[in-house]
């Protein structure tokens, strides 16, 4: 390209050599009326990624453009490195195993953020589906969420941007600092980050696949070990975030102390109940809502619902 790209796909992958087809097939289907480019950071695979990459590079060398890794960065570094990489004016992200349905979907998201200049990202419906089966399970996001401007406070209780989802203007990509990168979850804090400079936009149709399947390292984790991550992710962003949403990411980090009690209540061993719930307490002080349980946990229970 002469030129750099109205949109840059940005494209992740590990060990995804039964997916990457499809999902670079998903991308090259696309038809726009504007030069597009893929972005693909292999974190250094061993099964045999990088060579479907290479042979699908040389069949098409001015839309590909793999980057070259000498070792296995991790999923925040690799993620943040290759969203640096990408030249357009718009950023999609579709990570490996994951892939687009409609032809239409960068035109689409495309005319809506050139149209609505203050939209920094927008966003469509998903189907999570089972693999290899190809069930659908649901469809993503929950009703409450398909619509316009969903306010700060919601993004704070709940993730409901899928990652293949969404295009966002790359002029307002935050800086991924080292913190970011050592994150086990990069898309909820990007997102969180992007929306503090624009509103959030959505298309009702759905347009991509996410999959479901035993090599999905998010859904692989123990409930436990996700609460941890989403508590490191929260405190990562009270320190970054307007401080007019400081309060959304107080009550965030008090409900996932709140589920870590729950968590440990069912597992009927006291002494851990009793730590988690000396730390729910701590953490109420801490942040000045000894109320919490009574002001605040009713709507992230609302949050969660279809």
């Amino acid at each position: 390209m002469s030129r750099p790209p109205k949109v840059s796909v940005c494209m992740i992958s590990y060990n995804h050599a039964e997916f990457i087809g499809k999902a670079f097939e998903s991308v090259l289907m696309q038809e726009t009326d504007f030069d597009y480019e893929i972005v693909i950071g292999d974190d250094f695979s061993t099964d045999g990624t990088d060579a479907i990459i290479r042979s699908l590079q040389a069949r098409w060398p001015d839309r590909i453009r793999p980057l070259q890794r000498t070792e296995n960065l991790g999923m925040g570094r690799n993620l943040s490195e290759t969203l640096a990489a990408c030249t357009g004016q718009y950023i999609a992200i579709l990570e490996g195993d994951d892939y687009w349905t409609d032809r239409r979907k960068l035109q689409l998201q495309v005319n809506f953020l050139d149209a609505q200049v203050e939209c920094v990202l927008c966003h469509h419906a998903v189907e999570h589906i089972l693999w290899p089966e190809e069930k659908i399970l649901r469809a993503f996001p929950p009703g409450r969420y398909r619509r316009q401007r969903p306010t700060q406070r919601e993004l704070a209780m709940f993730n409901f941007i899928q990652t293949c989802s969404v295009l966002f203007r790359r002029n307002c990509l935050p800086g991924l600092d080292d913190e970011y990168q050592k994150l086990n979850l990069g898309d909820w804090p990007l997102f969180v980050l992007l929306a503090q400079r624009g509103w959030i936009g959505y298309l009702d149709c759905t347009m991509a696949h996410y999959r479901v399947h035993s090599k999905n390292t998010w859904n692989l984790r123990r409930a436990d070990d996700k609460i941890r991550a989403m508590d490191k992710m929260a405190r990562y962003l009270l320190e970054r975030v307007d401080s007019s949403c400081k309060e959304f990411w107080k009550d965030t980090i008090i409900a996932l102390a709140f589920k870590d009690l729950l968590l440990a209540f069912r597992s009927f061993v006291l002494a851990t109940f009793i730590q988690k719930l000396l730390r729910f307490v701590q953490q109420s002080a801490e942040f000045r809502k000894p109320m919490w349980i009574v002001t605040r946990l009713w709507a992230y229970c609302k949050a969660y619902r279809s």
